[in-house]
């Protein structure tokens, strides 16, 4: 059940990421947790606060987990070690505002090594340490305009925030 309940915050964490929810994302963590996040550095509130201001300007983020290994320490703490590919479309020049060029794609392979602990009955991060393996970066064929369908947004009003219709 506690793995479960693991892998749960971390699927929790990359949905907060990627629909820009800083409530939930903040909740991810245990008030005292530290992270360490490319060249930031803090406490959860601080992390919320510097991933929302980088994100604000980021039209399309997805994060995909891939192995989540968790090795229990004891009842209350488990190393955990979860792949993870991040991709974020970043729109430059131009490609601003829908017109021109779609900017840049950009792919970050890494691994969040965190400390989760148990406290209070709840399983959360209580310290993060994202290793970077590779990047990839290249022109975006963004496309996204052309589909039929339900597209998905970096808000409260993505379909997986609605009850279904």
């Amino acid at each position: 059940m506690a793995r479960a309940e693991i892998e749960d915050i971390m699927c929790r964490y990359a949905r907060a990421v990627d629909r820009r929810d800083w409530q939930a994302l903040g909740e991810c963590f245990h008030p005292d947790a530290t992270d360490m996040h490319g060249d930031f550095h803090g406490s959860p509130q601080e992390f919320v606060e510097w991933v929302a201001k980088r994100h604000a300007e980021i039209p399309f983020s997805m994060h995909f987990l891939g192995n989540c290994l968790v090795e229990f320490i004891d009842d209350q703490s488990a190393a955990v070690e979860t792949y993870f590919v991040a991709i974020q479309r970043r729109e430059t020049g131009e490609g601003k505002n829908g017109a021109g060029s779609p900017g840049t794609d950009y792919e970050v392979f890494g691994r969040y090594c965190d400390l989760f602990e148990r406290r209070e009955g709840a399983w959360r991060v209580a310290s993060r340490k994202v290793v970077y393996d590779s990047t990839r970066t290249q022109p975006s064929t963004n496309h996204l305009r052309n589909l039929v369908g339900v597209i998905g947004r970096r808000d409260g009003d993505d379909p997986v925030f609605r009850n279904p219709d």
